[in-house]
């Protein structure tokens, strides 16, 4: 997907998208760094498989940006909320909620 806007257009927002992976049981036996590649791994699938779906629905003008995958299992989207309520049926995902927006002030001792 390719960002037209520089700034997020107003009628979208951001939203969390949980979607499965791999169970405990399923990461046993695996040390640390293999374990981070496979939850990496598993994310980037996921990503690739979302975009696949929003495409294929004809919904990629209603998508500002994906976010990169990271080990977790979780993906940042900026879209419609319309695009967001429809991605809840999406193969893998688990949930898609509202992304809170905060601030964080820096106090001057």
């Amino acid at each position: 997907m390719r960002t037209i806007h520089s700034d997020s257009p107003t009628n979208m927002a951001a939203f969390r998208v949980r979607f499965s992976r791999p169970s405990p049981e399923e990461l046993v036996g695996y040390n640390r760094a293999e374990k981070y590649k496979l939850l990496k791994a598993n994310s980037i699938k996921h990503r690739d498989e979302i975009q696949a779906w929003i495409q294929d629905r004809g919904l990629s003008d209603e998508v500002f940006k994906i976010e990169e995958p990271t080990a977790f299992d979780l993906l940042f989207i900026t879209c419609t909320p319309r695009v967001a309520q429809y991605l809840r049926d999406a193969d893998g995902v688990i949930s898609v909620s509202r992304n809170p927006e905060f601030t964080v002030e820096l106090l001057n001792s």
